[in-house]
């Protein structure tokens, strides 16, 4: 699987770019984490805010901050630092609409209370978007925002299932310490041993006799 190209395996070729002109903010981030503890993380992302346009520059996003504090998200706008509150499902297609581009149609939008194996390390809830593709395509969208945050095709599932067998971690798939992994690399090294002691004794000078 290594000679696919690491974009196609992600979908980076199925959604359109999105940019946002963070000249624009008006809040300072300080203003936003003086609400939170001092634990919390602050990152930039945007929101989608002229739903239908075909371009997706800086006129139609709105710059947002994204605040992880004690394990909770929470997402202000920087024009006004006030909380976004969650999309709904029309607002969720438009935007994973506007962000796709392949040549499908969306067939289901679902919101889910957890994340699936395929998106593990993505914060739930969020909305998965499924196209009726020729590669069966799925956008998982953050809730608040509207923007994409994964792209999985079967492409993406084909590489990650060689990468399950190739690594042996049939769970998370992310593991480069299994037991399984452990034991067949010991074994490996077992048989190289003895290969190089039998060619040894194959090829060893013989002794003379007088």
């Amino acid at each position: 699987m290594a000679w696919l190209p690491i974009d196609e395996v992600r979908g980076n070729h199925l959604r359109n770019k999105v940019t946002t002109s963070w000249h624009s903010a008006t809040v300072p981030p300080s203003d936003i984490l003086s609400n939170h503890s001092n634990a919390a993380v602050l990152s930039f992302t945007h929101r989608l805010n002229k739903v239908g346009n075909t371009k997706l520059d800086s006129n139609h996003t709105t710059p947002v901050y994204r605040v992880v504090d004690n394990d909770a998200i929470y997402r202000y706008s920087a024009l006004t630092g006030e909380p976004l509150p969650p999309l709904q499902e029309s607002n969720i297609r438009e935007a994973a609409m506007q962000q796709y581009a392949g040549s499908g149609d969306i067939v289901d939008a679902t919101l889910l209370d957890a994340s699936p194996l395929e998106v593990k390390n993505l914060p739930a809830p969020l909305w998965r978007v499924s196209f009726n593709d020729e590669l069966n395509t799925q956008f998982y969208v953050d809730p608040n925002t509207g923007s994409v945050l994964r792209v999985r095709t079967d492409t993406w599932r084909l590489f990650d299932f060689m990468w399950m067998l190739h690594i042996m971690d049939y769970k998370d798939r992310s593991n480069f310490n299994t037991p399984w992994l452990i034991v067949f690399s010991g074994s490996a090294f077992l048989f190289t041993l003895t290969g190089v002691a039998l060619l040894y004794q194959r090829f060893k000078p013989k002794r003379k006799k007088r």
